[in-house]
């Protein structure tokens, strides 16, 4: 059976259309949706922990098959200044892997302030609250005013550290002079011979 050139013609439309619609790429679509909050106070008293910090670390957790956006990634960051919360000098929080899932995608050695709230044993950050890069939170480092210092680690545990290490190192150069004690005992036998 032969086409006419007019269904020639429609074939041609149609197929040219299935190929040009799949040579489009789609939108991609948010699934998050929130209102960031206006107010710097207003966000600091609803935040469990508000602090400037470095991003550090990043780790994600590992899935055999399929991940989502919304798997939870850990931050870690190195704490510069505290305006609320029990903060320590090096914290990790989590996020939600994409801004698709209201996830905060932080990038490493970046500087942020962040505004995080405690779920269960974690501090989690999201897309929706005031989070943002140092270099673009002048505003709001104005209303926060002057932090503090996260407290730094204890000066016994720093000199357990220390003591350790001493040790580690003591015990190498005992065993460097034994060594060399061992080797010149059997070169100076060897040359008796």
């Amino acid at each position: 059976m032969m086409l006419s050139s007019r269904k020639w013609i429609w074939f041609g439309v149609v197929i040219s259309v299935l190929l040009g619609s799949a040579a489009l790429k789609p939108e991609a679509a948010s699934a998050c949706s929130c209102a960031i909050v206006s107010n710097v106070q207003e966000a600091k008293q609803s935040s469990d922990a508000v602090f400037d910090g470095t991003v550090i670390g990043k780790k994600t957790a590992s899935k055999l098959f399929a991940s989502s956006s919304a798997d939870p990634v850990t931050w870690t960051f190195q704490v510069n200044e505290v305006w609320k919360g029990k903060v320590a000098p090096v914290l990790s929080v989590t996020s939600a892997e994409s801004g698709d899932s209201c996830g905060y995608e932080f990038r490493e050695g970046q500087r942020y302030v962040v505004y995080a709230r405690k779920t269960g044993e974690t501090l989690d950050v999201s897309l929706c609250s005031r989070t943002a890069l140092y270099s673009a939170a002048g505003q709001d480092l104005a209303d926060l005013g002057v932090g503090s210092v996260p407290p730094q680690q204890p000066a016994a545990a720093a000199d357990s550290q220390s003591g350790f290490l001493l040790w580690w190192l003591l015990l190498l150069a005992a065993a460097a002079v034994l060594a060399a004690m061992i080797y010149y005992k059997r070169r100076s036998k060897k040359q008796t011979f």
